[in-house]
């Protein structure tokens, strides 16, 4: 290949394209979208720091990432700009038979498009370098940029630019009309869009289609991580349209067949796709973080945990065609629903994932009305047909009773995971904002699978709130609910309950004991099993309530603390007066870290809301060390023993008294 040649028709392209205003147009265009873009997010944080707000995000990120993150942006509007940039690339050369010149030339074809192509490089390589503009400023007045995240973000752009410029060059190989190429190019990049959601309901379309698939390719470079698929596809696709565009021009050159133009093509598209489809395996993936703080990349403990999941896994996902939850991992949405264990497949790529589909007694009864005089079967076989669902598919709850009892999860999405060795782990969707499971509680489920989990026992028999039972006055939510968060079964602990009448001791598996709120005071002989619970390290976690003391200052005595008699309180203009705000302190967060340091680093704004609390008083420290996690104002607050209505009542006096929340290792109050 002459490359002096192709430069030669590069620099030729390249000065009839800034001979004419569309090239000075459009990087004018550009640069005004790009100082807008800049500086609406410089306003914003100039915003946040004016009104005396700490910044607790990345700046750097903020820049580039988000809804109004500069690389975002341009993700989804550089497309406006290539059709006007590649039209005349040959339709310039057809229009004014040129082509027959270059023809009739030694240059060959492969010369021609790679010497067009090579200009848009150039093109695209002034387009990042406006993009990268605002870096200089960012470096100037912000400290610590992180410049490897900017640098995969002008990498991703660059490359969407160039599969653009690609996709336009081909289009105009196929008419000598401008304004035609320009729209069969945006028809192209609009296909290459939407044909992710094309054929998502076929195994084997599903691959071909999603793989070929445009949107969202570059959003995992600009979000710092770097994948070898993404760059591999950026360049696969460039090589298509620059081969396609290669053999139109020797079809135009030689009288071929029919036959054997279309099996020229379909070389060329099945090359790449197989190349694409064998670059996608997660065994074949290569990443790079580039984020410095590598939140792209699981955490160490995380990775720790993967390492020693040895041999096979596999990730089932059972959905309820009633489930309102269908449609997350409908077999449309299988691809992105794989997507979501990318960080765990990238250290174990032998994972598999796979998806049943089941019904059960429907919870609506709406279905019974819509559909009457038809069996549970008939209804949901229905309800499939009109979510475009295969129902031979389906099967029944009662079918996968001896594989899982999917009445324990109330018939609500859960997946499954599994090891070769037979352990298993659960996982499930939330309802909260963030909806999916987060790498914490994804970790502490596949850490179930080596470790023999931590086991809470709930004490039972003295009126405690139960972990088991929905409601405000009961602790489920807390301890065994499977759709909040935070719930104890989600953050990797077991939870059984005890009564003590009926033991002798508590078992040794037990490493947490958890007394909520006792109504009625404990014999001796249950003492004595906590007694003895504690002498060999165990732990204990005691929740207390208003008038309780003297149920519960026995049990508290035996690690040296003692509520007090009466309520806190501290009166607000806007709070009930038995509403105590409390805040943290610094050993804890020295020693925690975490909740406690991030209400530390924001004093005035931060504070635990603790209605009608007690206060507590250490009374002995020889065998525990109390640390203080939250305390009172000493200066606002103090111990009311008459009022009982601290809404209404209007304090006259102020007697100072420190309110103090303690914890120790057993618990905390």
């Amino acid at each position: 290949m002459n490359l002096r040649l192709i430069l030669r028709i590069a620099r030729t392209e390249l000065a009839v394209l800034f001979y004419s205003p569309v090239a000075w147009l459009l990087l004018v265009a550009f640069t005004c979208q790009v100082g807008f873009d800049f500086m609406n997010i410089l306003t914003e944080i100039v915003k946040i720091k004016a009104l005396g707000n700490t910044i607790t995000f990345s700046v750097t990120a903020g820049f580039v990432l988000g809804l109004k993150g500069i690389y975002e942006v341009i993700q989804e509007t550089i497309y406006l700009y290539i059709p006007l940039l590649t039209m005349n690339l040959m339709s310039r050369e057809y229009s004014s038979g040129s082509i027959k010149l270059l023809y009739s030339s030694p240059v060959n074809s492969i010369q021609i498009i790679t010497g067009k192509f090579v200009s848009m490089v150039v093109f695209a390589l002034i387009f990042v370098i406006i993009l990268a503009l605002p870096t200089i400023v960012m470096f100037i007045s912000v400290p610590h940029v992180d410049i490897t995240l900017i640098l995969a973000g002008l990498l991703s752009m660059f490359l969407l630019i160039l599969t653009y410029c690609s996709i336009g060059l081909f289009m105009t190989t196929l008419t000598s009309y401008q304004v035609v190429a320009a729209v069969a190019t945006l028809s192209a990049l609009a296909f290459l869009n939407y044909v992710g959601g094309i054929g998502q309901e076929s195994i084997f379309f599903r691959e071909i289609t999603y793989w070929l698939s445009i949107k969202g390719r570059a959003s995992e470079m600009v979000g710092g991580l770097i994948c070898s698929d993404d760059v591999i596809y950026f360049l696969a696709v460039i090589l298509l349209f620059l081969w396609l565009s290669v053999i139109k021009l020797n079809n135009e050159k030689t009288h071929r067949s029919l036959l054997s133009k279309t099996m020229r093509y379909a070389l060329a598209v099945c090359t790449i796709i197989v190349i694409g489809f064998v670059s996608s395996r997660p065994a074949m993936m290569g990443f790079y973080d580039a984020t410095r703080s590598k939140q792209r990349t699981l955490s160490e403990e995380s990775q720790k945990v993967m390492e020693q999941l040895s041999g096979p896994m596999t990730i089932t996902t059972y959905v309820n065609i009633f489930d309102k939850e269908f449609d997350v991992a409908s077999p449309k949405e299988q691809k992105e629903d794989m997507a979501r264990f990318k960080m765990y497949t990238r250290f174990k790529p032998e994972i598999k994932m796979e998806y049943v589909y089941y019904y059960s007694t429907p919870k609506d009864s709406a279905l019974y009305r819509q559909y009457p005089n038809k069996n549970i079967r008939e209804i949901a076989y229905e309800v499939a047909k009109k979510k475009n669902f295969n129902p031979q598919k389906l099967k029944s709850a009662e079918e996968l009773k001896e594989k899982i009892d999917l009445a324990k999860e109330n018939y609500r999405f859960v997946r499954v995971v599994e090891r070769g060795s037979g352990e298993q782990a659960r996982l499930r969707l939330f309802d909260d904002m963030e909806y999916h499971p987060s790498e914490t509680e994804i970790s502490a489920a596949l850490k179930k699978m080596l470790v023999t989990p931590v086991k809470v026992g709930a004490i039972t028999g003295h009126q405690e709130r139960s972990t088991t039972k929905k409601g405000d006055q009961d602790y489920s939510l807390f301890a065994t609910h499977g759709r909040f968060r935070y719930s104890m079964i989600n953050q990797g602990f077991d939870l059984v309950e005890l009564n003590l009448k009926d033991m002798n001791d508590i078992p040794s598996n037990i490493n947490i004991l958890l007394i909520a709120e006792m109504r009625s005071s404990m014999s001796s002989k249950e003492q004595e099993i906590i007694d003895r619970f504690l002498e060999r390290g165990g732990n204990m976690m005691i929740m207390g309530d208003v008038g309780r003391q003297e149920v519960m200052n026995p049990l508290l005595r035996k690690v040296g603390l003692k509520l007090l008699p009466g309520i806190i309180a501290q009166p607000s203009d806007v709070n009930p007066g038995d509403l105590v705000l409390a805040k943290a302190t610094q050993i804890a967060a020295d020693s925690i870290g975490g909740f406690y340091k991030r209400m530390v680093d924001r004093q005035t704004h931060s504070a635990v809301t603790m209605p009608s609390a007690v206060a507590l008083e250490v009374v002995d420290t020889t065998k525990f060390h109390p640390i203080v996690l939250l305390q009172s104002n000493a200066q606002q607050t103090w111990i009311e023993y008459q009022t009982k209505d601290f809404v209404n009542f209007i304090f006259t006096r102020i007697t100072s008294f420190t309110c103090i929340f303690f914890c120790t290792r057993w618990g905390c109050s």
